[in-house]
């Protein structure tokens, strides 16, 4: 991958039917039994408080940057939650010499926006949020495709999905034009997919309300690879 007009250009999201075939089965199925004993065990506690997965605290640790347009150092918190770290070189070019350039990018990608809704130009390599990765990635500091993903998904939860080897792993997808899939899936068969992680809500309570439909769909994925729960015998 060369950049962000290769890693995230147009793909021909219109062809993206084989998704049936390589998601989740549970996912594919919109087996609500399924999605919450995987979102009860995410958004469990210990019995002293703490949780048994440090993700499920992402988006309250993210919520301590209460600016939308700055990358600060409560969002490279808030990723390490999700297990990535922001090098110190990387942080420090974040927050002074790329500060001003990736505060005008994000002015540019809507905050209140869910991926089902958003026009496929805010997705494009072209796009803000493409060149925003490509600022990101361009350090050669160490701030890698995951962590590039997660920072951007701190920022736009509801518009930018998260792209680690657990989404691989559960998807088969790369880098490469996985936000319009992503959106791909999202809205198809008038958004059935989409729908049903709105209504896994009213299921489990742990879920935080700040919680994204499309971070719901990450931790699914995530708990698909990370800890499968044993297939129905027939």
């Amino acid at each position: 991958m060369t950049g962000a007009g290769s890693g995230h250009g147009l793909a021909d999201s219109l062809s993206y039917t084989e998704w049936r075939q390589r998601w989740p089965g549970f996912i594919v199925a919109k087996d609500t039994e399924t999605a919450v004993v995987h979102l009860e065990r995410y958004y469990a506690e210990l019995g002293d408080g703490q949780p048994c997965y440090t993700g499920s605290r992402f988006e309250s640790v993210a919520a301590l940057n209460t600016d939308p347009d700055t990358l600060g150092p409560a969002d490279f918190v808030a990723v390490s939650m999700l297990s990535v770290k922001v090098r110190a070189q990387a942080a420090l070019r974040l927050l002074s010499r790329d500060a001003a350039e990736i505060s005008r990018l994000l002015a540019q990608i809507p905050a209140d926006v869910d991926i089902v809704d958003a026009e496929p130009t805010l997705l494009r390599g072209d796009s803000p949020a493409g060149q925003l990765w490509a600022l990101l990635r361009g350090g050669r500091d160490g701030l890698g495709r995951t962590t590039t993903s997660k920072l951007l998904a701190v920022k736009r939860p509801r518009l930018l999905p998260i792209w680690d080897s657990f989404v691989e792993e559960a998807t088969g997808l790369d880098t490469n034009g996985n936000w319009e899939k992503f959106r791909y899936v999202l809205t198809d068969d008038d958004r059935a997919v989409w729908d049903w992680l709105s209504g896994l809500r009213a299921e489990v309570p742990a879920v935080p309300a700040m919680v994204s439909e499309l971070r719901i769909l990450d931790v699914l994925l995530w708990m698909s690879v990370e800890a499968p729960l044993p297939e129905p015998l027939t």
